[in-house]
């Protein structure tokens, strides 16, 4: 790399708060630079400061600043990684590390990654390392309330043939648990939380550490058959059962697409069932649609990998006059211990999912169409989503209808307005909510924008808000200025979630750019 010539590119993104009441404050700057080498190789880094960041703990200190590190060289019949992993095998059963600034989470192994092409049709991988992961029991934590450290070793291959592939792979890994995650642990509220408090005496007064060692076999199919695309994927997982014996679970994922009668359509099965691990390098399918609106989000399911069932249908169509269609149904159960399963073929559960309520049900479907008036000038966007779920700390049913509605003017500058109005009842407290939220937007040519928030609460709170954003074209930067409230909510990504603090009468700043 000495020798050979370079090209960077460096992102800086800078946010910054101040606000009232419980608002947390905070000023966060990142930093990442991509290097090009000519000669095959690629570095990435990532550095932090934040003092203090909105999640996590301060990265003010040398060992902090530095979040992400890793150099890639690709030769003519294989690739190299060395430093933070971010490896996906398969769909995810077994291994797929990440990270995500947005929820605070990094599960990426300090190692070496090598694949290998003996010819076009077998690849044959590796890869080793590393990893103290951090991450929360309650997504209401600020900071991460468990830390296990693991060592970790996979090796695999992959079979290409045709409409045909083939992986395997094999991954053991060393876990150590101390006193204080093994005390987070009890607060888990599935199997393994109420097991780890059965055994509350021996470990507040025993104070013990745990060591133990876990072997996955994972293997995966996908093949092509007429239009048909079908995926299916299994892990073995063999594990000790925290301070008590050996046990064994297993992970299954199917999914199906195909066309039919111009339609679109998605069918997705998950069998997830290692109900005493705590998974750290395991993020498969969801299996159900993660929304992104502002009413929706709040009521998302966080799906537990060690102990869910389910399943999923999408349904996507566009019509000869550019209607587009979209409708989803997902459902999902849990194992538990005591509890014989029920099957979800079985259509007569669906008819009073009350009588679910040991197996924590999960429900939601959503519809959606949105389509360009002739002239091309107005957008719209209407649908509605229902939502069901109970578990130990909730039951709520929520029904939303989300809308948009965007308007071309003749010299392209535009007007958005998206609106969502929302009927909601928690079980536990007996209490039914009705919500609205409203945000027009006006776009300037592209060059800045002005957009407006009302988040409405019927007899109760109401919170608004304005932002101001700015995109200087000739330096490739954004500036975004936010005055006002904002209702926190929870933050999903691949099935990982953290509450959102609330945020009252201040100001947000946004600063992003590049070099």
């Amino acid at each position: 790399m000495i020798y050979s010539q370079s090209e960077s590119m460096i992102s800086y993104e800078m946010k910054m708060a101040n606000g009232e009441g419980v608002s947390r404050d905070f000023f966060e700057n990142l930093i990442e630079i991509n290097t090009f080498y000519d000669n095959g190789w690629y570095l990435f880094n990532q550095l932090e400061y934040s003092v203090p960041p909105l999640l996590g703990q301060n990265s003010n200190n040398i060992d902090d600043i530095f979040n992400i590190f890793y150099a890639q060289y690709s030769g003519d019949r294989y690739d190299l990684t060395v430093g933070n992993l971010y490896l996906l095998q398969g769909m995810g059963l077994s291994l797929h590390t990440f990270q995500n600034q947005d929820i605070d989470f990094d599960n990426s192994v300090n190692g070496i990654d090598i694949n290998y092409q003996l010819n076009d049709k077998i690849d044959i991988f590796s890869s080793i390392g590393y990893a103290n992961v951090k991450s929360r029991i309650n997504p209401a934590d600020i900071a991460p309330s468990i830390s296990i450290k693991n060592n970790l070793g996979v090796i695999g291959t992959k079979l290409f043939y045709d409409n045909f592939e083939l992986h395997y792979l094999t991954m053991a890994y060393n876990q150590l648990y101390d006193t204080s995650d093994l005390i987070s642990l009890m607060n888990l509220s599935n199997d393994l939380g109420s097991y780890l408090n059965g055994l509350s005496d021996y470990i507040l007064n025993e104070n013990p550490n745990y060591e133990m060692n876990n072997l996955e076999h994972n293997i995966g199919l996908g093949f092509v058959i007429g239009g048909v695309d079908l995926y299916l994927e299994k892990s073995l997982v063999y594990y000790n059962k925290l301070l008590s014996e050996r046990t064994d679970g297993y992970k299954d994922y199917m999914s199906i697409y195909f066309n039919l009668l111009g339609c679109d359509i998605l069918y997705e099965y998950k069998d997830y069932s290692t109900t005493m691990l705590y998974n750290i390098f395991s993020n498969p399918p969801v299996v159900f649609r993660e929304p992104s609106s502002a009413l929706i989000g709040r009521n998302l399911h966080t799906i537990d990998f060690s102990s869910e069932y389910g399943h999923q249908i999408e349904i996507n169509r566009i019509f000869d006059n550019d209607l587009s269609f979209v409708a989803s149904y997902a459902f999902a159960l849990h194992h538990k211990n005591g509890y014989d399963d029920v099957g979800i073929f079985d259509l007569d559960i669906y008819e009073d999912l009350s009588l679910l309520k040991d197996l924590s049900p999960y429900e939601q479907y959503f519809i959606e169409f949105s389509n360009w008036t002739k002239n091309g000038k107005l957008y719209y966007r209407v649908g509605y989503d229902y939502y069901y779920e109970s578990t130990y700390e909730k039951t709520i049913e929520a029904k939303t209808i989300p809308m948009q509605y965007a308007y071309k003017f003749k010299d392209g500058n535009s007007l958005t307005v998206y609106a969502e109005a929302q009927n909601k009842y928690e079980e536990l407290v007996d209490k039914e909510y009705d919500f609205i939220y409203l945000s027009p937007s006006y776009n300037h040519f592209g060059d800045w924008s002005l957009t407006f928030f009302a988040d409405i609460e019927k007899g109760g709170e109401n919170v608004y808000a304005m932002d101001y954003t700015v995109n200087f074209k000739n330096s490739d930067s954004q500036l975004s200025l936010f005055f006002g409230s904002q209702k926190g909510g929870l933050i999903c990504a691949n099935g990982s979630c953290i509450q959102q603090p609330d945020f009252e009468d201040g100001l947000k700043i946004t600063l992003r750019t590049n070099f």
